[in-house]
């Protein structure tokens, strides 16, 4: 029986130590594909951390809405050292003495919903540091015929050099913005205006399973 145990302990350690080691090389490989350029794996890298977003609870401290804002982030245009995210905010309300009333408008959620993507893209994205990202917020407008439709409100592009040097927990998302390329306007009233976007820059993220194809190719090449 100590035999057999030891035997045991010893497979599950081998076991282990060649799971970590896979895992490191692949780390390492990806890490490598990113530091020559490659846009596909720089999209795949995020598109992996949007999903994990999407399928996790909100974090402690961390309000549905806001919550709902990340998860529904989507990734529109990559370069190999920057990504472009678009997303939605929409107010907030609570029912107070019989009426329904608002807490939050939609441009203080823009705001802290962008401040927090810039956070999470920044260092929260395994095996890639971007050096710029661009975070774009949309809301809910009625057009002229009643129909509801998206507009964008906020746009942020943020520069690592410059979150580097910021002091994240002890600012609000105002503020946080407010030292980033940040545009935004509001009415009289406290709510957002309707803003144009600037032109998208990169390209738009190809399908993974095509990516992966083309790479699964080149590596058959480079076989032969």
């Amino acid at each position: 029986m100590i035999v057999f145990g030891s035997v045991v302990t010893l497979a599950i350690f081998l076991f282990v130590g060649w799971a970590v080691s896979t895992e490191m090389f692949q780390h390492r490989a990806w890490r490598r594909r990113v530091e020559s350029g490659d846009v596909d794996i720089v999209a795949a890298l995020v598109e992996e951390a949007l999903a994990a977003w999407r399928r996790a609870r909100a974090p402690k401290g961390i309000s549905p809405n806001l919550w709902s804002s990340v998860q529904g982030a989507q990734l529109i245009s990559v370069e190999s050292d920057s990504a472009t995210l678009s997303t939605s905010a929409e107010a907030e309300f609570r029912s107070e003495a019989g009426q329904r009333v608002q807490t939050t408008s939609a441009l203080d959620a823009a705001i802290a919903a962008a401040a927090k993507l810039v956070d999470m893209m920044m260092y929260d994205v395994p095996n890639l540091r971007l050096g710029r990202v661009r975070v774009d917020v949309y809301s809910t407008f009625s057009s002229p015929d009643g129909a509801p439709v998206q507009q964008p409100i906020l746009t942020t592009t943020a520069d690592r050099s410059v979150a580097e040097e910021l002091a994240w927990e002890a600012m609000t998302p105002a503020e946080v913005l407010g030292r980033f390329e940040t545009t935004y306007q509001r009415s009289e009233s406290g709510q957002p205006v309707a803003i144009v976007l600037a032109p998208l820059e990169g390209s738009l993220p190809r399908p993974a399973a095509e990516a992966a194809a083309e790479f699964a190719r080149e590596r058959e090449k480079g076989a032969h």
